[in-house]
């Protein structure tokens, strides 16, 4: 079930009016239990097995993880978690590759073909899973008894696909506590969910059908096309992720749960590493808690670089199984160690310096977007090509509908992203909500029919 749809909207009603008429806690989380299994399986319901197996032994390892509280526990069960990831998303991968490099030696050789889904969201609630058991082990939280509060905290429709990725202190606390009704929260909910449609269908779906084009026939593309498409994926990826994250925030909201912010305006950002404190927040939150500092973070100074590498490397691959990812994931994290090397994160710029320095960090992400959104090496070294390499051309068709569709975006989601921060939106008139909530949804009617999956639904 996809949020940009009718069927969603009329079970999001159904489902928030059954959990407010509720008085009981108990039956509360029982109506989010069974709507985020019907959400999830609405998509692909055999995928609801694995889902419910995964929540069960997770379930069970978590309670030998805290009882135990033994090293090999905690080793096994995340090294299950990582297997079942592996499988899903990477075996493919993994086995062509394999056999790639043994057919230098053995000719003819064939890996087993395997043919199978993958599930949606796995990436997501993978990491939750394998966060939740790392804060058992450090004695972060407690084991959660309570099966019914553990699966809602586990698959709560509004971020189980595509995140926020959410912390068990965070949630599990909210989900034991009565939620009261409360008007402005509802309030400031139902416009996050307005605002995010809209962000993801307006602007984000409308830039897609530019880019698909331009992605698909790379040789075609004139300099100045290939540039603006660039652009256009920048800003569709911004528009589809940060859509989501802030239907799922208000969707949270709506239900009196507070869930995290995703993004906070990244491509305003003077360096790399403010890129990644503004862009998919709690993902980077992640892997410094659960990787970057495990792996000595900057306590070492000889194995900072290293470790900054390796986290980005391995936070490309997360985000698909396919060698371009990692490329991007490497490049950003030479990036970041060139920018400690050199002290640059640390310069504090005013005035045109700082714009100049942000329209710098801004195109040097646009083009590792390439490597992200090009289905193969050489697609995407196709596109650099008519990027970069000349003979060099200025000819578009429809050059003036894609520069106003991106110019656009960028005012629209910068104004409509102030009134996303804390109460903004409330503290406005009751009437110049209205008229902002109306042209919103007027806007969303109006570009309905370019309707497309989320982006990051594949990883």
């Amino acid at each position: 079930m996809l949020f940009n749809s009718v069927t969603f909207i009329c079970f999001h009603i159904l489902a928030l009016l059954l959990y407010w008429v509720l008085a009981s806690q108990r039956l509360r989380l029982l109506v989010l239990l069974l709507s985020s299994l019907v959400f999830y399986g609405w998509y692909y319901w055999p995928g609801l097995i694995l889902l419910s197996i995964t929540i069960a032994i997770n379930y069970g390892l978590s309670w030998a993880v805290s009882y135990y509280k033994k090293q090999w526990i905690f080793v096994i069960a995340i090294l299950i978690n990582l297997c079942n990831l592996a499988w899903f998303k990477y075996a493919t991968f993994i086995f062509d590759n394999i056999e790639l490099l043994l057919s230098k030696f053995i000719p003819n050789i064939q890996m087993p073909e395997i043919n199978y889904w993958l599930p949606l969201g796995i990436s997501f609630y993978t990491f939750q899973f394998l966060g939740y058991l790392t804060d058992l082990k450090r004695g972060e939280v407690t084991f959660e008894k309570s099966i019914l509060h553990f699966a809602v905290f586990k698959c709560l429709y509004a971020q189980l696909i595509a995140g926020p990725i959410v912390r068990a202190k965070e949630l599990l606390p909210q989900l034991h506590k009565k939620q009261y009704f409360n008007f402005q929260n509802f309030q400031k909910g139902f416009f996050l969910l307005i605002g995010g449609l809209c962000i993801k269908i307006c602007t984000a779906d409308v830039l897609a059908q530019y880019v698909d084009y331009a992605f698909g026939t790379p040789e075609e593309l004139s300099t100045l096309h290939a540039w603006l498409s660039m652009y256009g994926f920048a800003f569709q990826i911004l528009g589809d992720f940060w859509g989501y994250s802030t239907i799922a925030v208000g969707i949270g909201l709506m239900y009196g749960i507070v869930l995290p912010d995703n993004f906070k305006f990244p491509y305003r950002s003077a360096s790399f590493q403010e890129f990644w404190r503004r862009w998919h927040i709690t993902l980077s939150i992640w892997f410094r808690d659960y990787l970057y500092i495990p792996l000595g973070g900057s306590r070492t100074k000889g194995l900072i670089y290293r470790n900054l590498i390796i986290t980005m490397t391995i936070a490309g691959v997360w985000h698909g199984a396919g060698w371009n990812f990692a490329i991007w994931g490497f490049c950003h994290g030479v990036l970041l160690v060139l920018e400690r090397k050199l002290g640059t994160n640390k310069i504090k710029l005013k005035g045109i310096k700082l714009w100049l320095k942000r329209f710098f960090i801004f195109n040097i992400v646009c083009l590792l977007w390439v490597f992200f959104r090009a289905e193969t090496f050489l697609e995407a070294l196709a596109f650099f090509k008519s990027l970069l390499i000349g003979p060099y051309s200025f000819k578009i068709s429809r050059l003036e509908t894609l520069v106003v569709i991106i110019a656009l975006f960028s005012l629209f989601s910068y104004r409509l992203g102030r009134l996303f921060i804390d109460h903004n939106f409330t503290k406005l008139s009751l009437t110049k909500q209205l008229l902002i909530t109306t042209g919103l949804i007027l806007l969303i009617l109006g570009y309905a029919e370019a309707k497309l999956d989320f982006i990051y639904f594949i990883f």
